[in-house]
C-alpha cells in the first residue's frame, strides 16, 4: 500500500472517530441534572431539566444504563429503480492494490440519476363522507358524536326496552282473570241450564287475593245439586284469601316483579359502562389521529430539507464545486424519505378510517375528517398534587361497576326473602259471601226455597314436613351473597388500582415530555450546525443526513410524548368517570386546569 493511499486511510479513519466521539454519549442513571451548559450560540440555556423521581408509590424507577426507549421501525424503502453503477454489465473499478471500486462516470455524461417522481396524492372512492368544514375538529365534538349516533351504544341502549318488557310481563301476575262458563241439560229427566261469569285478582300487597261473580241456575235439579239453583235474577258472590304467614309478606309474583324492576335499574350502569368504554377507544382513536398528522409533517419537513438541498447541490456540482455523487447521495435520500411520508400518509388514512367509526353525521354515516381539520396535539400540563386523591375519590363514588354490583345484591336479597317465606307454614283465611236476588229467593217459597243470604268462614293450612326446597335454595342464597361481597371488594381494589396507574401513567407522561424536548432542542441545535457546516465545505452529506435523521428522531419522540400524555388523560377520564362528562359539558374543567381547544367542542356564536 503507498503512502498516499495510507494518509487518506488514517485521515478517514480520524474523521469517522471524530463523528462517532461527538455522538457518544456516557449512559447514566436518572437523578439530579448537572448544571446549565451554554451550548447555543443565541445564549438560551440548553441545561437538562432535573427529573422528578417520585410518583405516589414514592419510588423513583432507575433504569440502566442499557434501556432505551421504544424504537420506531420503518419498513424497507420500496424503490425499484437500480444505479446505474448496479446494473448488469456495469465492470467494477480496480484500484492498482486490487480492491474494488465503485465505477467512475463517463466524462461526456456524468453519472447516470434517477428521475425523482413525488408520491401521488391518494385517489380516494366517491362514495366516501368526508368531514371538511374549517374548524378544527375538537375531542368534544367526537365524543358527543359517540353520545348520540355510535351504533354500538344505541345498540346497548335497547336493553331499557328490554328491561322494560320483562318489567311489564312480571306485573302480569297482577292482572285480573276474566272466567266465563255455560252448561245446558236438556231433554233429560233434569233439564238445566247453568252460566257462570267471575273476576279474580292477586293485589301487590298482603298476598290479598280477591274474587267475585255472577251465576244463574234454571231448571230442576236433583236434590244432591239443589246449590246449584238461583233466584232468576241469579246470585251474586264476592269473597277474599288473606295469608297469615305464607306468602304474606313476599310470594313468587311479588319477587319477580320486584327482581324485573332490578333489572330495570341493571339496564342503566351497562349503559354507562359501555358508553365511557367507546367514549375512551374513540379518544384514544381521535389523539392517534392527530400525532400522525404531526408525524406526517415531520416526514414532510425532512423530505423538504433534502429536496432544498438538491437544488443547492446541483448549482455547486454545475460550478465543480463537489462531485456529482454528493447530489447522488442525497437524492438516495430524498426517495427515502418520499417513501417514509407515503407510510406516514397511511398512517394518517388508516386513523383517520377508524376516527369515522366514532366520527358520525346525523343519520349516523361514518364521516372521515379531512386534514384540515386537524390541529396541533396540545402541550401536557401538569398534574396538580391533589388530582389523584380527588380522582380517586369520584371513581370510587361514581364507577357504574359498583351500582351494578349493589344492584346485583339486592336481587339476590329478594331471592333470600322469597326462600325464607318458603320455609313458613302456608296458612291463609279466606271468607265468602253469597247474595240471591229475584223472584224465589225467600225461604218461605217452599220445600225447596233458597236461602237469600250465606257469609262463609274458612281457615286452610298446607307446609311440606321437610321443607328441603326451602332450605336447599336459603342456603343457595347465602353463597351468593358472600360471593358479592367478596367482588365488592376485589372491585374496590381493581379501582384504585386502575386510578393509581393512571395517574402515574400521565404524571410520568409528563415528565417523560420535559426530556423529550429538550431532547428535540439539543439535535435541532446540532442539525442546524451541522448544516451550516456543509454549507461552509466543512461536513459531507452523510453527516448532514445522520443529524437530520436524529432531528426527526427526536421530533418523532416529543410528538409520542404528548400523544402519550393525552391518551393517559383519556385514561385517567374514564377510569374516573369523568370522560363521559366531557362528552355532555363542554364547560368542565378538570384538575387539570381549563381544557385545552383540542378537547372542548367549539362553541356556538354568541347571538347579538
Amino acid at each position: 500500500m503507498t503512502a498516499d493511499r495510507i494518509a487518506v486511510v488514517l485521515l478517514a479513519a480520524l474523521a469517522v472517530g471524530s463523528v462517532r466521539a461527538s455522538d457518544a454519549v456516557t449512559p447514566r442513571h436518572l437523578g439530579v441534572a448537572e448544571e446549565a451548559r451554554e451550548l447555543s450560540p443565541s445564549g438560551v440555556s440548553l441545561a437538562v431539566p432535573a427529573i422528578v423521581p417520585t410518583s405516589f408509590l414514592e419510588i423513583a424507577d432507575t433504569p440502566g444504563p442499557g434501556a432505551a426507549g421504544p424504537a420506531v421501525r420503518l419498513p424497507p424503502p420500496d424503490g425499484r429503480a437500480a444505479r446505474a453503477a448496479d446494473e448488469p454489465g456495469a465492470p467494477p473499478v480496480a484500484s492498482p492494490d486490487g480492491i474494488e471500486q465503485l465505477p467512475r462516470p463517463r466524462p461526456t455524461e456524468g453519472p447516470s440519476t434517477p428521475v425523482l417522481v413525488p408520491p401521488a396524492e391518494p385517489d380516494l372512492p366517491g362514495s366516501l363522507l368526508i368531514d371538511d368544514r374549517n374548524e378544527p375538529l375538537a375531542l368534544g365534538e367526537v365524543l358527543d358524536s359517540v353520545r348520540r349516533h355510535y351504533p354500538l351504544l344505541q345498540a346497548i341502549e335497547r336493553e331499557r326496552g328490554v328491561a322494560a318488557g320483562r318489567l311489564t310481563a312480571a306485573m302480569g301476575a297482577f292482572d285480573t282473570n276474566i272466567n266465563m262458563a255455560g252448561n245446558a241439560l236438556s231433554p233429560g229427566t233434569y233439564e238445566s241450564y247453568l252460566s257462570d261469569f267471575g273476576l279474580s285478582r292477586l293485589m301487590e300487597r298482603g298476598g290479598v287475593q280477591v274474587f267475585g261473580g255472577w251465576r244463574t241456575g234454571f231448571g230442576s235439579f236433583p236434590t244432591y245439586r239443589l246449590g246449584q239453583k238461583t233466584a232468576n235474577v241469579g246470585e251474586f258472590r264476592g269473597g277474599i284469601t288473606m295469608p297469615l304467614a305464607r306468602d304474606r309478606d313476599i310470594d313468587a309474583a311479588r319477587a319477580g316483579r320486584d327482581k324485573a324492576r332490578l333489572d330495570q335499574a341493571l339496564a342503566e350502569p351497562a349503559i354507562t359502562r359501555s358508553r365511557i368504554d367507546y367514549m375512551r377507544a374513540a379518544a384514544l382513536s381521535y389523539w392517534m389521529w392527530l400525532g400522525n398528522g404531526e408525524r406526517e409533517e415531520a416526514a414532510e419537513r425532512l423530505e423538504q430539507l433534502a429536496v432544498r438541498r438538491d437544488g443547492e447541490l446541483g448549482e455547486k456540482v454545475a460550478r465543480g464545486v463537489v462531485a456529482n455523487i454528493e447530489r447522488v447521495d442525497n437524492q438516495k435520500n430524498i426517495a427515502l424519505r418520499r417513501g417514509l411520508l407515503v407510510q406516514a400518509d397511511r398512517e394518517v388514512q388508516q386513523s383517520a378510517i377508524e376516527l369515522s367509526l366514532f366520527l358520525r353525521d346525523t343519520s349516523g354515516r361514518p364521516l372521515l375528517p379531512a386534514r384540515k381539520r386537524m390541529q396541533p396535539l396540545p402541550e401536557p400540563v401538569k398534574p396538580g398534587p391533589t388530582l389523584y386523591d380527588v380522582t380517586l375519590s369520584r371513581a370510587l363514588a361514581t364507577r357504574p361497576e359498583f351500582e351494578k354490583i349493589s344492584l346485583e345484591r339486592e336481587k339476590l336479597i329478594v331471592e333470600r326473602r322469597l326462600a325464607v317465606n318458603q320455609t313458613l307454614p302456608g296458612i291463609d283465611a279466606q271468607l265468602v259471601g253469597n247474595q240471591d236476588a229475584g223472584y224465589g229467593s225467600s225461604p218461605l217459597s217452599g220445600p225447596f226455597g233458597l236461602e237469600r243470604q250465606v257469609l262463609q268462614a274458612s281457615l286452610i293450612f298446607q307446609m311440606p314436613a321437610q321443607r328441603r326446597d326451602a332450605r336447599g335454595r336459603l342456603q343457595s342464597v347465602d353463597s351468593q351473597l358472600v360471593q358479592i361481597d367478596r367482588r365488592l371488594q376485589f372491585l374496590t381494589d381493581q379501582v384504585r388500582a386502575e386510578v393509581q396507574d393512571a395517574w402515574s401513567r400521565i404524571e410520568r407522561a409528563y415528565e417523560f415530555h420535559k426530556q423529550a424536548v429538550q431532547q428535540e432542542d439539543l439535535a435541532k441545535l446540532v442539525a442546524e450546525a451541522e448544516r451550516e457546516q456543509f454549507r461552509l465545505g466543512r461536513s459531507d452529506i452523510l453527516r448532514v443526513t445522520l443529524r437530520e435523521q436524529a432531528r426527526f428522531d427526536a421530533d418523532l419522540v416529543e410528538i409520542a410524548a404528548r400523544q402519550e400524555y393525552w391518551k393517559a388523560d383519556a385514561e385517567l377520564r374514564a377510569a374516573d368517570t369523568s370522560l363521559d362528562r366531557l362528552g355532555a359539558d363542554a364547560a368542565w374543567t378538570s384538575l387539570l386546569g381549563p381544557l385545552p381547544a383540542a378537547v372542548l367542542p367549539p362553541q356556538p356564536a354568541a347571538k347579538p
